[in-house]
């Protein structure tokens, strides 16, 4: 390993773990109607809602990688399911734990690109597409639920406008997505070719040209699409209803209501999804302590939820890390010069 990579992942490291101290000393204390982390630990815990939680938590990422093997198969590459979940399982195990530079999905791609050494284009477009995927599944559940709950007139949305802001953007870049589908669909070849070779131009070309190219090349296999869709929407679904049950692991007077984690929850799994520290530690916790406060709930509800889920993300994750170390003869080394 790099000094240098070294010492960005021990930075990565104490900022996570940093961040993660400071919400938790910050929401520690009772204040007013807020019970505290300290209240909130102080009791005894619902084993029925942590059972609840992580049952939902694991169906719903065993769907997700049942979702890449569609990816997978339907551009005709030989795969196999239990290598679909092996694979991602390594990959949950880097996202979950390692700071490095290559992410699980780097993981992914390095493997299934080396087992297709003649489609390699195609075998990375499952990852990039897989990942698409999975953020529109999040803004589409966030839009499609909450905007239903926002038209039957729940009394929550009706009065809080960071909600209805929420669910207005979402749908926003949901209607974008599928307006950029349909519009690609119509396309000419092309025009399409064209458009990559533009994308090639902007800074960070190669990435944008290369989720334009796997966008494209599914769009002529649109079926195991419309079928991924659904997929996530299950998933997203088992996550949000995890979530509800683990803020209700430590009960609180004002945990939430199921209709404000249906907007609120994708959110922030989209938020931490973008936060360069090992699994989004600390910053997810404070990123869900946030929203909590766009729904007048206690901020510290949010983080103790959010700290409930990550023990079963840790959990899967050194499953992952036996996964792992069967297969580390195979994981990428630095190439001798």
């Amino acid at each position: 390993m790099k000094i240098k990579d070294l010492v960005i992942g021990v930075l990565k490291y104490a900022i996570g773990f940093g961040l993660l101290a400071y919400v938790i000393s910050k929401f520690w204390e009772p204040s007013g109607t807020n019970p505290g982390i300290k209240g909130l630990i102080s009791q005894m815990p619902d084993f029925t809602m942590l059972l609840i939680a992580a049952v939902c938590g694991v169906v719903a990422v065993g769907i997700q990688f049942y979702r890449w093997y569609l990816l997978v198969r339907a551009l005709d590459l030989p795969f196999t399911l239990r290598n679909a979940f092996r694979l991602s399982m390594v990959g949950y195990f880097y996202n979950t734990f390692l700071p490095g530079s290559i992410g699980g999905d780097g993981v992914k791609s390095y493997f299934i690109m080396r087992e297709q050494p003649d489609r390699k284009g195609a075998a990375f477009a499952t990852v990039i597409v897989d990942r698409l995927l999975g953020l529109f599944g999040l803004l589409l559940f966030s839009s499609a639920v909450g905007g239903t709950c926002w038209f039957l007139g729940d009394a929550r949305i009706l009065a809080n406008n960071y909600l209805q802001k929420i669910i207005t953007v979402a749908g926003s870049l949901v209607v974008g997505g599928v307006v950029g589908w349909v519009v690609l669909g119509i396309l000419p070849a092309r025009a399409v070719e064209s458009i990559g070779r533009l994308f090639a131009r902007l800074p960070l070309g190669s990435v944008f040209s290369g989720m334009w190219s796997a966008i494209a090349m599914y769009r002529q296999r649109p079926r195991v699409i419309y079928l991924a869709v659904p997929l996530s929407a299950l998933a997203h679904t088992l996550m949000v209803l995890a979530f509800h049950c683990a803020v209700r692991v430590y009960p609180a007077q004002s945990p939430g209501e199921l209709a404000e984690h249906f907007v609120i929850a994708p959110i922030g799994f989209i938020a931490q999804a973008f936060i360069p520290v090992p699994g989004g530690v600390g910053g997810a916790e404070a990123v869900f302590g946030y929203l909590y406060t766009l729904i007048d709930r206690p901020e510290a509800t949010g983080v103790i939820g959010r700290l409930t889920m990550r023990t079963i993300e840790w959990s899967l994750g050194l499953f992952g890390y036996l996964v792992f170390l069967r297969m580390k003869a195979e994981l990428p080394t630095e190439p001798k010069e």
